[in-house]
């Protein structure tokens, strides 16, 4: 009787565990079929592309879905027969694109965010009952908070790279940026910050790209490629890292029959047909491997250092009045910014002009463009802006052509003048 009671524990454990790290499948065409019916604009929705980075699970039964850049909120149950509820009486909000979308203690919460012309560096929480966001407040918040841009829950925190208001926010582009590193509990939600240091450089985030799978210890993070293809890199909560291997590159696009998922260091895929393949979350070769928390900590403590050295100056000028001039002419020397710095765009040139009388794809011109790792608000910035310097130029013509196969789309033609 014992060994069959162990047994049938043992059995009812394997089931538990087969079920909880496999989710059901995700029917996105039954799925967008009933979104339909609410009437949404589709260039809002943006559907096809947004989906897999604006879900999240509450179990294997029940996900929700926020659009990226909206506040609509649907409940989606899973099953023999998918059902999809709008929860949410929301209306399209603009300024929540990128924000770092989670569930804690059955609460849906949204943080950060930004739009075109403005930034949400804030937590809102979804309440069921008023079926509305509605802003959290954090102890300690910084009150001169810009943009949040870097988030991850790990454990019951939210660990968060913070942008601040400077006086000099509208100055030319070489303005020093500063930025805090902390985290808020998510039991008294009180934020404590570890660190701060100056940047130019504001592009130190996570970019979540088209695929989002949240896990306690690990994220996947995928990115549409050409040919069908999705670029597949694991985020190390702990470490605060991103990492690219060869397993990940082997794994395929997914469309919710097949599904790409994780479970404390175990990376699981399973493909159309439902067989179901599974690795660690650190197997195969590391390609390339991005520290966040390493590069946030390494700039701390490299202002740290140049406080100090600041302050040993000072001492010295103080009490070597003599070396006074040549001290200062050396610091100036040493922080001034080169004059003869070759322009981007003479670089990006000579890149083009290997592609020069063809047409190549836009996701093919970002790389060249070398903007590729930003978000997508910014690509279409900053790729406008670099065309129109090199047309202006007269040497090299960049024109939008339309794709054959789906007019709704441009290639992009490099001729030379």
């Amino acid at each position: 009787m014992i060994k069959k009671i162990a047994l049938l524990c043992l059995f009812e454990l394997f089931i538990f565990k087969a079920v909880s790290i496999n989710p059901k499948i995700i029917d996105t065409l039954e799925i967008h079929k009933q979104i339909k019916v609410f009437n949404i604009d589709e260039d809002i929705l943006n559907f096809k592309s947004n989906f897999f980075c604006s879900i999240v699970f509450k179990n294997d039964s029940t996900l929700y879905y926020n659009p990226n850049g909206t506040l609509h909120l649907f409940k989606i149950s899973l099953g023999e027969n998918t059902i999809v509820s709008k929860i949410s009486n929301s209306v399209y909000g603009g300024h929540n694109f990128d924000r770092e979308l989670f569930i804690h203690n059955n609460i849906v919460y949204s943080y950060g965010g930004k739009g075109l012309f403005n930034t949400y560096p804030r937590l809102s929480y979804f309440d069921s009952s008023l079926s509305g966001w509605l802003e959290k407040d954090i102890k300690n918040y910084p009150f001169d908070a810009r943009e949040v841009m870097n988030s991850w829950k790990f454990g019951n925190k939210v660990m968060v790279l913070l942008n601040h208001f400077s006086e000099s926010i509208f100055n030319k582009t070489d303005e020093i940026y500063q930025f805090s590193f902390g985290e808020f509990d998510l039991t008294n939600f009180e934020y404590i910050q570890h660190f701060t240091f100056e940047s130019r450089d504001t592009d130190l985030g996570l970019i979540k790209g088209n695929y989002f799978y949240d896990s306690e210890l690990y994220s996947i993070v995928g990115t549409y490629e050409d040919k069908g293809r999705i670029g597949y890199r694991v985020f190390n909560k702990k470490e605060g890292s991103l990492i690219r291997t060869s397993k990940l590159d082997g794994l395929e696009r997914v469309d919710g029959f097949s599904y790409v998922y994780i479970k404390d260091s175990t990376v699981f895929y399973r493909s159309h047909e439902g067989e179901i393949s599974s690795f660690n979350a650190n197997a195969g070769t590391k390609i390339d491997t991005k520290y966040f928390l390493k590069q946030y900590k390494g700039r701390a403590n490299d202002m740290f250092g140049y406080k100090v050295f600041l302050i040993i100056i000072s001492l010295v000028l103080v009490i070597g009045a003599c070396y006074r001039e040549s001290l200062i002419y050396k610091l100036r020397k040493k922080n001034k910014l080169s004059d003869n710095k070759i322009k981007d765009t003479l670089y990006i040139q000579e890149k083009l002009m290997r592609h020069k009388n063809s047409i190549i794809t836009k996701e093919e011109l970002d790389e060249l463009l070398n903007i590729s790792h930003y978000s997508y608000e910014t690509i279409k910035t900053r790729r406008s802006m670099i065309i129109n310097q090199i047309n202006q130029n007269g040497k090299m013509m960049i024109t939008r052509v339309r794709q054959k196969d789906d007019k709704r789309f441009y290639d992009y033609n490099i001729s030379i003048k």
